[in-house]
């Protein structure tokens, strides 16, 4: 049986995650967060703080877990206001799961990156797999710090940990402090009949997914059998990009109505620093990663129209 723990349960990834992974019979899900679910889960849940790592050892050894889906993070946007706090946070938390990686033998371990690692000195159009990276946000660096981690625990002790470098992710909650955010607000204005004012400019174009395609891809990498020898990777995917004006306008195209004022801040400068799309195509020839949703499908599939 894989006897799963998940951090940041409660998260936007984290929530829709717990639930796929747990209508498999062959997985056990321990399911962990800093805050308390609204409601009763269909699987085992912990409030727990995972910088706390003593407490985390005990977790660890009373449900024999083998494998780890890490998700805690402070997102880009923030990140900004407290960058001490988001290196703490996100190196700390990663350096806990990593240790108890080593020290109790878990078979695989899940760690989320992101297109913030990238600059704006890199290309916007079909940023490559391997470059040079000059992340301008803490959030980014931290992101970047940890993909070199990941490397260099494999190198030293063999930890068999796995990325993907997620782009915006849109589903009908939102992120959370994220730079992308605006997908999800806006979506959520027009369901509600509220004007929205959005942070960005109208044809800011940026990387995204859609959380049904974002869960398959974790499922689908943690699935993969490599070889002992093979270099590990944050591996890039997405499933389109867009724009504020593309996603607004996708919208009033399902019948909704849909005023939108746009006051670009911080964020906008975040957003400038990131690629318009990503090549994904390692993930495609390595482990078989291709989207099935398209902004149409997406819409659809929330909308259930």
């Amino acid at each position: 049986m894989n006897r799963i723990l998940i951090t940041g349960a409660l998260g936007q990834i984290g929530t829709l995650l717990c639930q796929s992974l747990s209508n498999d019979p062959d997985n056990f899900i321990l399911a962990t967060d800093i805050r308390k679910p609204i409601k009763n889960t269909q699987y085992d849940f912990v409030q727990a703080d995972v910088l706390d790592y003593k407490f985390f050892v005990k977790l660890v050894t009373e449900h024999r877990i083998n494998t780890i889906y890490h998700l805690v993070s402070i997102l880009s946007a923030n990140g900004e206001h407290d960058p001490f706090g988001t290196w703490n946070l996100n190196i700390q938390s990663f350096q806990n799961i990593v240790r108890l990686g080593k020290e109790y033998k878990i078979k695989r371990i899940f760690w989320p990156s992101s297109i913030a690692v990238y600059g704006k000195d890199i290309s916007p159009i079909l940023a490559p797999q391997q470059t040079e990276m000059n992340p301008e946000t803490i959030y980014g660096i931290t992101k970047l710090a940890g993909e070199k981690l990941m490397n260099y625990y494999k190198i030293k002790y063999g930890l068999d940990i796995r990325s993907i470098r997620l782009p915006g992710v849109i589903s009908i909650n939102a992120a959370g402090g994220g730079t992308t955010d605006f997908a999800v607000e806006m979506l959520n204005c027009a369901l509600n009949k509220d004007k929205y004012t959005c942070y960005l400019l109208p044809n800011t174009r940026l990387p995204m997914i859609y959380i049904e395609d974002a869960i398959n891809a974790i499922k689908a990498l943690m699935k993969t059998n490599f070889k002992n020898n093979e270099r590990i990777y944050s591996y890039n995917v997405m499933g389109y990009s867009l724009t504020p004006k593309i996603w607004a306008d996708a919208i009033i195209n399902k019948g909704y109505k849909l005023e939108v004022d746009y006051k670009p801040d911080y964020r906008q400068i975040i957003a400038d620093g990131w690629p318009q799309t990503v090549d994904d195509k390692l993930a495609n020839s390595i482990w078989g990663w291709a989207p099935k949703y398209n902004i149409e499908k997406t819409l659809s599939d929330i909308l259930k129209s």
